[in-house]
């Protein structure tokens, strides 16, 4: 190169790095303009902390076929993940795969854990910690493992999430034998450590114990100690041949008209013409803080019900009516209602039977703890409510007393077959028309959607939520719940989980 061309290139080059100094003097301290921080401030950690997605997969857990995942979400403000897992997954030895909230860590069991890789053991509950990038913030998971039909336990799950409810237990049959038999999520919050529930936690029945109040009085027929047709509060007229009605020494006297006419077959089928209009709309036995029955014996609503004339004959389901029936079976074997109706279903081998207590302190040692999302749990009288909403059984006990009472040859019935006809027979559908479903002696007939239902009924008490099936496919089954949530909808949910688990017991055994 010459060195006029390696001056000019030279003195060009030298213009370029006086511009871009003046510049940058310019930018540091000239025009008002904001010098560049050397050392700016860092953006704020992250303070969230939330599972969003919790997992077994089968790339992970060779015992596994195909990957399950849990249902996650705040019940009893509990933060709880519900998975069920193939029968014969080993729990000593799961990998989660989890998703979480931005630079979150996570703990399970105590011990540092990462997504898809780390082994926990999940034989008991196990907590999952979730804390946040800025180390200070944390949100404790515990997961419920358990094994069992991942599809049959969806929509259980999803019926503990969206109606806040701590414990379920369900029980099916097919055949007469057991199938399904499952308890999910907590019988008892109070307890240290919280208890699991079981297919044997007894769980309060609310109406479901209609139909072992009529199983009894079917027995009694059996017996031949009371005919459908007697009357219950007449007094004996011997110009017309009538016995003294069953009650009518407990309640003596001249009745408002209509009531000596009340028969047993009309309380069984709530038929009597008492109804809940006749008392401008209370039940005499959830009375809430009518004075003419709240905190009154249960002889005091009768006698207050015996001076008000029924209405047409007609199906007004009656709580009142049901007690009665209570009233008689006592009359008749001279003990409590609670000791017959355990002797009853005694013959079909359930002898974990009863009548809950009215308060906490009085629960069975395997009887769940109720949880009220509006009232109270415990502001029921137990010995009012008994033969209408006060038993206590478990699932599995439920269900060997239907397999007992559904016309099956594997387990031999307790009533004869000419016996269960008149129970299962529709009574009301005419009497006026009834859209829905009949009503027998203590069951519901029929379903106007879930047609493979017989027979079924329902329970509600205050944190008490019920459902019996007996199938017409041979499938039976039962869901029981401690806390009942006051949305509209809640009752069709828990008809179709229970649905749900009867067809994939018949789909799977």
């Amino acid at each position: 190169m010459k060195f006029s061309e390696f001056y000019k290139k030279a003195r060009v080059l030298a213009i370029i790095a006086l511009a871009a100094l003046s510049v940058s003097l310019t930018s540091c301290g000239g025009g008002g303009k904001k010098p560049i921080d050397p050392d700016p401030t860092p953006a704020a950690l992250s303070t969230a902390c939330d599972l969003s997605m919790f997992q077994f997969k089968s790339i992970s857990n060779p015992s596994i076929k195909s990957d399950v995942s849990a249902t996650i979400g705040t019940i009893q403000n509990r933060n709880l993940i519900l998975i069920t897992v193939p029968e014969g997954t080993d729990l000593t030895k799961l990998v989660a795969t989890f998703g979480v909230s931005t630079n979150a860590t996570v703990k399970i069991g105590g011990a540092s854990a990462t997504s898809g890789v780390s082994t926990a053991n999940y034989t008991k509950d196990v907590d999952v910690t979730v804390t946040a990038e800025d180390g200070k913030h944390s949100k404790k998971y515990f997961a419920l493992v358990r094994h069992g039909d991942a599809a049959a336990d969806a929509q259980v799950y999803e019926v503990m999430k969206k109606y806040n409810i701590p414990g379920i237990g369900v029980a099916t049959t097919k055949g007469e034998k057991p199938a399904y038999e499952a308890g999910y999520g907590y019988s008892n919050l109070d307890s240290s450590p919280w208890t699991r529930t079981t297919p044997t936690t007894l769980f309060r029945l609310a109406s479901v114990s209609k139909f072992q109040c009529a199983t009894c009085i079917m027995s009694l027929y059996e017996e031949g100690k009371l005919s459908l047709d007697d009357k219950v509060f007449a007094p004996a007229d011997p110009d017309k041949g009538r016995p003294e009605g069953i009650l009518y020494s407990m309640y003596p006297g001249t009745h408002a008209a209509g009531v000596d006419d009340i028969t047993i077959h009309q309380l069984l089928t709530h038929t009597t013409g008492w109804n809940y209009n006749l008392t401008g709309g209370t039940d005499p036995i959830f009375a809430g803080s009518d004075s003419r029955f709240a905190g009154k014996s249960l002889k005091a609503r009768v006698e207050y019900m015996l001076g008000v004339s029924p209405g047409a004959k007609n199906y007004s389901y009656y709580n009142l009516g049901y007690c009665v029936l209570g009233q008689i079976i006592e009359k008749i074997t001279g003990g409590t209602y609670e000791d017959y109706l355990r002797k009853v279903e005694a013959k079909a081998g359930v002898t974990d039977v009863w009548i809950a207590k009215s308060d906490k302190g009085g629960r069975r040692s395997n009887e769940c703890v109720y949880y009220a999302q509006y009232g109270n749990a415990y502001g029921n009288d137990m010995s009012v409510v008994a033969a209408c909403g006060a038993v206590i059984n478990s699932p599995v006990g439920l269900m060997r007393l239907v397999n007992s009472i559904d016309y099956g040859t594997v387990v031999p019935d307790i009533l004869k077959k000419e016996t269960l006809d008149m129970m299962y027979t529709d009574y009301t559908s005419s009497n006026p028309p009834v859209t829905k479903n009949g009503y027998g002696y203590g069951w519901r007939i029929g379903h106007y959607t879930l047609t493979n239902w017989a027979s079924y009924h329902g329970g509600n008490i205050n944190a008490t939520a019920t459902i019996i099936v007996r199938g017409n496919n041979g499938v039976n089954g039962v869901l029981l719940c401690n806390s009942r949530s006051a949305k509209d909808d809640f009752d069709t949910a828990l008809y179709l989980a229970l649905d749900a688990v009867m067809q994939r017991t018949n789909l799977l055994y």
